[in-house]
């Protein structure tokens, strides 16, 4: 789901290679944010009324680390995808992933906005801005960088869940990725 680019350049290989293999894993399994009431019908841009609106991803991991000398617990891993979509066209993104492993936090946060454009079944973020920060093991290895996202696009379909809510379906062009995304209670 998330494309390979230049922020991930800019850290370690082994650090890159951990963050997309978390990335594309993160995909995989979903906590769903139970959608509400999902809207009919589209408007004149083209975008499905369906899916307008705000729309959330998220996944936590079970697995907790704790320092053996301290005590103190490391902040969990995980994964968030969120972001709006406006009759207009326009969106607003952000993204951020964050891994933890004894004392090493790292994490990549990707904040973006552009337009949204759907034809048919297919769905692509096209950004105009973008900000990139991250973080390798320690604060002293911090990065930042502006307008490298790239533009994404996605097979979209809206199902239902084990409730029998609706929630949007996410799929990577290649098959490999798949998000479940609800509305915010």
């Amino acid at each position: 789901m998330y494309s390979t680019n230049k922020q991930l350049y800019s850290i370690p290989k082994a650090a890159r290679l951990f963050a997309t293999s978390f990335l594309s894993l993160s995909l995989t399994a979903s906590l769903v944010f139970y959608p509400s009431a999902s809207q009919a019908g589209k408007n004149d841009t083209g975008v499905p009324a369906e899916l307008q609106g705000e729309w959330r991803y998220g996944r936590i991991s079970s697995v907790q680390y704790q320092d053996s000398y301290t005590g103190q617990s490391a902040a969990p891993n995980g994964s968030s995808d969120q972001f709006q979509l406006a009759s207009n066209g326009n969106y607003k993104r952000n993204r951020l992933i964050q891994i933890n492993t004894y004392n090493c936090a790292s994490y990549l946060f990707i904040e973006e906005k552009g337009k949204v454009k759907v034809e048919s079944q297919r769905l692509t973020f096209q950004p105009t801005d973008s900000t990139s920060k991250g973080q390798i093991c320690n604060t002293g290895r911090t990065y930042s960088s502006r307008n490298t996202a790239k533009a994404e696009t996605y097979q979209w379909s809206i199902e239902k869940n084990d409730y029998g809510q609706q929630v949007l379906v996410l799929e990577t062009a290649d098959g490999k990725g798949r998000g479940h995304y609800g509305r915010p209670q």
